[in-house]
Parts: structure tokens; C-alpha cells; sequence
């Protein structure tokens, strides 16, 4: 299983905008990290909305959080 690691306060705000938009269920994908010319992307979890009525909507994404000196 994939696992990621990412901001409380961000996975939040994001899920608090979902929720404003009256959307039911959220679609969410972690997208693994790649590297490209030597230029490291982080994984991210990606976000997508989808209504009663079976609109989808996109919420973009958060990267991942490093958990190095988040505690020191």
C-alpha cells in the first residue's frame, strides 16, 4: 500500500473547500515522485470532488510534507 505523508492544516483547508462546494464523495490519488534532468518532484495527494449529480470537480493537490524538523 501507498502511503504519504502531508500538512494537517493543509489536508483541511482542502477538504474544508470540498465541503463548501456541497460536493459528496472526494476521489483522492497519491501520485508517486519522480525525477526529471536531475530536478526531484515530490509525491502529492490529489484531490477531486464529485457531486449528487456525478459532476467532478478538481482540487488540485498537496505535496508532500517532509517530517524531518517538523518536531525539533
Amino acid at each position: 500500500m501507498k502511503r504519504i505523508t502531508v500538512s494537517l492544516s493543509l489536508l483541511k483547508e482542502k477538504l474544508l473547500e470540498i465541503e463548501n462546494d456541497n460536493m459528496d464523495l472526494v476521489e483522492l490519488r497519491i501520485v508517486s515522485g519522480t525525477v526529471d534532468n536531475m530536478v526531484v518532484n515530490a509525491p502529492f495527494l490529489h484531490f477531486e470532488g464529485i457531486s449528487k449529480n456525478g459532476a467532478y470537480k478538481d482540487y488540485e493537490s498537496i505535496d508532500e510534507s517532509s517530517i524531518v524538523g517538523m518536531f525539533a
